[in-house]
């Protein structure tokens, strides 16, 4: 059986990127706000200007990089489930990552987003079996500004035990991470073991590193932490008006940030990434969803392949500010296409308003579109059990084969049954009332007040406890943020 796949780029157009890449990098080079990593870079053979804080990386420094940069990257959990990308041929998603609202389905309303949201829907995403990973889904603004995201790191590794995927704006938030992370599995050797979370390195395009964010890949390449170069390229905005333009420099930008964790570590683990879309040149507003987006992020998973690297991109990318139906359907499209394309890691269930914004209940029906999803990339298994000559002969012209004993032993494993739609009350007048609004609704009720997650053990409370304190990451009164067995 073969799985659906589609690809959008040539060996010629592969390489003509990568070239372009080579020679932005050379020729051009990149800004990095960071004496010590600009230290690091000059002491491996880049060009360094101090004052203009700017590098030029020659060729020889990727290739050897790509030469020593793993080529499979393990993506644990604390509750022991382990997948190694893409060796185990799996593709996991996440929801959207922290934009600093919801949208409320009680009320129709967006609004800040806090951290009983934060907490509810990672509960959400740890009882759906169709979430892979979790990144905090949204901002915990009712929690201290320069803190919420070490509060939103804790609350999303206490209440899920799935791998969680984060970013780090300094150095010394990554060693929070670290510390955090070790203290649940008892020693940072046993985080370089199995890596419970990863770490998302946002460059800011085009090819600019700001000093927290370059100081804190430093730290945790060296932590064993597997990095996301995640490229956002807008095109007509912060990379060239045109797709393969901006190409070249989600490209650079990749192999700009590979580079940079083999410096820090070599043999630290990478994973290719992108989000990018387009702006309207009319009104200078980020597009999400746009079929240019997905058509980058897809080539990005291609020229992923071509370096033999994992992969992360965007999933459920669209702009829309309700449930409506924009919602829907520039999710499934850009969703389909990274799937098919064949990235090992997506992100975006539940995501709203150009990443703005997250709803719990489309977390839920969005990962019911992934069930469908990844049924039509699983393909047709055509062999002589599923081909069914025997029942067919049994039946005969104008045969029926609800009855047929081919049609039970192929049931269950042959047709994916619709969870939310295809079920519409016949006898309901008011044809407006969108069924799956209501489903997700009703759902997420059922699981937050069902759902347990797998809470830290005594031992673990006591060791994060510390490491909690110490960051000073409580609640007002004193309290820690989290249960715990």
């Amino acid at each position: 059986m073969t799985k659906a796949s589609m690809s959008i780029l040539s060996r010629s157009d592969i390489q003509q990127i990568h070239d372009a890449s080579l020679r932005i990098l050379s020729e051009v080079g990149v800004r990095i706000e960071s004496p010590s990593v600009l230290s690091l870079l000059k002491q491996a053979g880049a060009e360094v200007d101090q004052k203009k804080e700017t590098a030029l990386l020659p060729e020889k420094m990727i290739t050897d990089a790509l030469r020593t940069v793993p080529k499979s990257v393990r993506i644990c959990s604390r509750r022991g489930i382990d997948y190694t990308i893409p060796d185990d041929d799996i593709q996991l998603i996440s929801p959207d990552g922290q934009p600093p609202a919801v949208w409320d389905a009680d009320t129709c309303e967006k609004r800040p987003s806090k951290l009983k949201d934060l907490i509810d829907m990672v509960i959400v995403c740890d009882a759906l079996p169709q979430v892979g990973h979790v990144w905090p889904p949204v901002i915990a603004t009712d929690m201290p500004a320069d803190k919420s995201s070490y509060f939103e790191f804790l609350a999303t590794l206490a209440y899920t035990s799935k791998h969680v995927q984060h970013g780090a704006i300094s150095a010394e938030e990554a060693a929070y991470q670290v510390e955090l992370a070790s203290a649940i599995l008892g020693s940072k050797d046993g985080l370089k073991k199995r890596p419970i979370f990863s770490d998302v390195c946002t460059p800011i395009s085009p090819l600019r590193y700001d000093k927290g964010e370059a100081e804190a890949l430093v730290v945790l390449s060296r932590a064993g932490v597997p990095m996301v170069h995640l490229s956002m390229g807008i095109a007509g905005a912060v990379t060239p008006v045109t797709v393969a333009g901006t190409m070249a420099v989600i490209n650079a930008e990749n192999l700009c940030g590979m580079t940079l964790t083999q410096i820090a570590s070599q043999g630290a683990p990478s994973i290719y990434s992108s989000f990018s879309g387009v702006m309207d040149l009319r009104t200078g507003v980020f597009i999400s969803g746009a079929p240019e987006g997905i058509l980058m992020d897809c080539a990005a998973v291609e020229m992923a392949r071509h370096y033999k690297l994992p992969t992360c991109c965007g999933g459920f990318s669209n702009s829309s500010r309700s449930l409506a139906a924009e919602s829907g359907a520039e999710g499934a499209m850009t969703a389909m296409s990274a799937l098919l394309t064949g990235a090992d890691m997506l992100v975006g269930l539940g995501g709203m308003d150009r990443a703005g914004m997250l709803s719990t209940e489309k977390i839920v029906f969005d990962a019911e579109i992934w069930r469908w999803l990844t049924r039509i990339r699983d393909g047709i298994q055509v062999d002589a059990g599923t081909l069914g000559f025997d029942a067919i002969k049994r039946q005969g012209p104008a045969g029926l084969f609800m009855s047929d004993p081919h049609t039970a032993k192929y049931l269950r494993k042959e047709l994916l049954i619709p969870q939310i739609t295809g079920h519409h009350d016949a006898k309901r007048q008011g044809y407006s009332f969108d069924d799956l609004v209501e489903y997700s609704k009703k759902r997420t009720k059922e699981i937050l007040a069902t759902h347990r997650p797998q809470l830290f053990t005594k031992e673990e409370t006591a060791r994060v406890g510390k490491v909690a304190e110490k960051h000073g990451v409580l609640l007002k009164n004193g309290k820690h943020i989290f249960e715990h067995e």
